[in-house]
């Protein structure tokens, strides 16, 4: 009989060997990696306080995990942990939705709904502007703010991933390869939340599609940044 392939991934785990995880489950091909395999080598870059790495492989399989408490759990840990307070309390109350009751889930819900509630008191998004020299600011999602098709809330959303670009420019980074991966982060953040748009009678359609790329090409010129505007959001799923 096979051995379980994942017993010696699960010791290591108990034993928190979570470098021998990382290092076993990468020399797999990526186009080999399954589900289970991505989502034990989230857990272990999580455990190893690589929240970003974490994040992103989880976000590759985000369709397939939208109906897993598990995935949400792992997504949320990554994003409260980067501080991304709004994005964890919303996947830990999806977490609470799929599967009730949890403690773990349940003490990081509140963890994020505090952190939340005393960031709001200091900035919202809508309020957010890009400050440089010159005090400019970028109008974010024109055409989505002023059409009630596209819920506010959920334009905030996407507006707080496109404004951790801009604040990533704001320190000077003008290495082109580091900037697109920030945008292609933002990106695939951004089709997570297209699920909620669907979820709230909305979606990411022409009008959304349009107004993103127009704010992405914005940013991109006000820090005279040369990259095209659809190599920049060539991650959407929208």
């Amino acid at each position: 009989m096979e051995k379980d392939p994942f017993a010696q991934l699960n010791i290591w785990h108990q034993e928190d060997e979570h470098e021998k995880i990382v290092d076993k489950i990468m020399e797999i091909p990526q186009s080999d990696r399954d589900y289970n395999t991505i989502s034990l080598l989230a857990r272990a870059m999580n455990n190893l306080k690589r929240y970003d790495e974490a994040l992103q492989q989880l976000l590759t399989i985000a369709k397939l995990g939208e109906d897993d408490p598990l995935w949400h759990f792992r997504v949320g840990y990554s994003y409260y942990y980067l501080e991304q307070y709004e994005e964890a309390l919303r996947e830990f109350e999806i977490t609470d939705k799929l599967d009730p009751g949890d403690r773990s889930t349940l003490t990081l819900l509140d963890w994020s709904r505090g952190k939340v509630e005393r960031k709001s008191d200091k900035m919202k998004p809508s309020e957010l502007r890009v400050q440089d020299k010159s005090s400019a600011s970028i109008e974010y999602l024109k055409d989505m703010y002023i059409d009630a098709y596209f819920p506010d809330f959920l334009v905030d959303k996407v507006k707080a991933e496109l404004v951790k670009v801009v604040e990533f420019l704001e320190q000077g980074n003008q290495d082109i390869e580091e900037i697109q991966a920030k945008l292609d982060f933002a990106i695939q953040a951004i089709n997570v939340i297209a699920e909620e748009f669907d979820e709230n009678d909305s979606e990411i359609e022409t009008v959304a599609r349009e107004s993103i790329a127009q704010t992405v090409e914005d940013i991109l010129a006000f820090f005279s940044i040369e990259i095209d505007t659809e190599v920049a959001i060539q991650e959407r799923d929208w």
